[in-house]
């Protein structure tokens, strides 16, 4: 096996250049400007069924060979979406990502012949490692990033984020269809898809099958005010829609909830799941979710949606593990805007706003220095 420093010294000069744009903010951001190719096209049409598979597509391609990726899995994660218009009329999708420790990455993707996007990654999926960590090895796990997002959005407003459910991962194998894991399914959305419809539509047409062992639900929400969760329950697919027809609300709690918005935690939206076992939790946040939403009658500011995120994170020291299990970032995408704002491991007193089309630059900086709402603790 070649040494690092013999890899490094092949790559090619854009390569080189994404490495060298890694920016720390913070102990817990990283700012990435990623002006690599790195293949999906080439991924779509060979298809892809496993996190190991993804991993090793993106190390041939993009590190020739250097098997720099060792996938795993964490127990107790857990998020919370939700959606709202601003008081401006634009529409914003709002997450926290709630896992074990670690910095993130913020990552700008400029594909040919794709949608430009602003994504999130989380290092402990990456293998970046700690934000002290900044050694050559990490250093060129930054090309495996765009594969590694859980949450973005694209130029043209169509945002998503992917929510844990403890169940058994989803292994679609519909004749005719290609396959597909989660993060690839990611990547695929926000490089192609202009709209909620278009994301679903690309999502039906692939056999999804679930990375890291265990299953999720995605939400998506666009720049028209659209938004849609997509979960697979016992390989089936279900769709749930606000604003429009196409994706009735029936047989989903939200049949009768008296919302116009949408929302996902770690519970199953779907209401008849048979005899398919799923580890609830979350209903208590989006409990409180829903109180707000109904009380500003589905109208937050970026901020306001932000203290909410704050008050709904979870903040726990792991039952089992030796970490803590804390909201890693609390992200607000307008889709109308293009625009993120980022708080980083619970710190609201710095939230960072990006554009998708100013890589590495902070166009804002916001501070919540007390909140409206109580401290709590939630179930997990």
């Amino acid at each position: 096996m070649k040494k690092i420093g013999e890899v490094i010294n092949n790559f090619k000069n854009n390569q080189l250049s994404t490495i060298r744009s890694t920016i720390k903010l913070s102990d817990s951001i990283y700012l990435l400007d990623y002006r690599c190719d790195y293949h999906l096209p080439e991924l779509l049409e060979k298809g892809v069924s496993s996190i190991g598979g993804l991993m090793a597509f993106a190390a041939d391609s993009l590190t020739f060979g250097a098997r720099v990726f060792r996938p795993g899995t964490d127990e107790g994660a857990g998020c919370t979406t939700f959606e709202a218009f601003t008081p401006q009329g634009g529409h914003i999708l709002a997450r926290n990502f709630d896992f074990r420790t670690a910095p993130c990455f913020v990552v700008w993707t400029h594909p040919d012949g794709g949608y430009a996007s602003i994504s999130v990654v989380d290092n402990n999926f990456m293998a970046y490692g700690n934000a002290t960590r900044l050694n050559a090895a990490n250093s060129f796990r930054t090309l495996l990033a765009p594969y590694c997002c859980v949450d973005g959005m694209n130029e043209k407003g169509l945002a998503i984020a992917v929510l844990q459910l403890r169940a058994k991962a989803t292994n679609q194998t519909e004749s005719g269809k290609k396959d597909i894991t989660t993060t690839a399914m990611i990547r695929a959305v926000l490089d192609t898809c202009a709209d909620v419809d278009e994301a679903v539509e690309l999502i039906k047409s692939y056999n999804m099958h679930d990375s890291l062992w265990t299953n999720y639900h995605y939400q998506i929400a666009d720049s028209r005010g659209r938004s849609a969760v997509v979960e697979y329950i016992d390989n089936v697919l279900h769709v749930y829609g606000r604003g429009g027809a196409a994706y009735p609300v029936a047989g989903s709690v939200y049949e009768d909830d008296g919302l116009n918005q949408l929302y996902a935690a770690n519970f199953s939206l779907t209401k008849d799941i048979g005899a398919f076992k799923i580890e609830q939790h979350g209903e208590d946040r989006i409990e409180a979710v829903k109180s707000v939403l109904r009380a500003k009658d589905g109208v937050l500011s970026e901020m306001q949606a932000m203290d909410l995120l704050s008050f709904v994170k979870l903040n726990y020291k792991h039952d089992v593990y030796p970490w803590n299990v804390n909201a890693l970032w609390s992200a607000v995408y307008n889709t109308s805007e293009g625009t993120l704002r980022i708080a980083g491991n619970m710190d609201y007193k710095n939230i960072y706003t990006f554009k998708i089309d100013s890589p590495r630059v902070v166009i804002g900086r916001e501070s919540i220095e007390n909140s409206v709402y109580p401290d709590k603790k939630w179930s997990h």
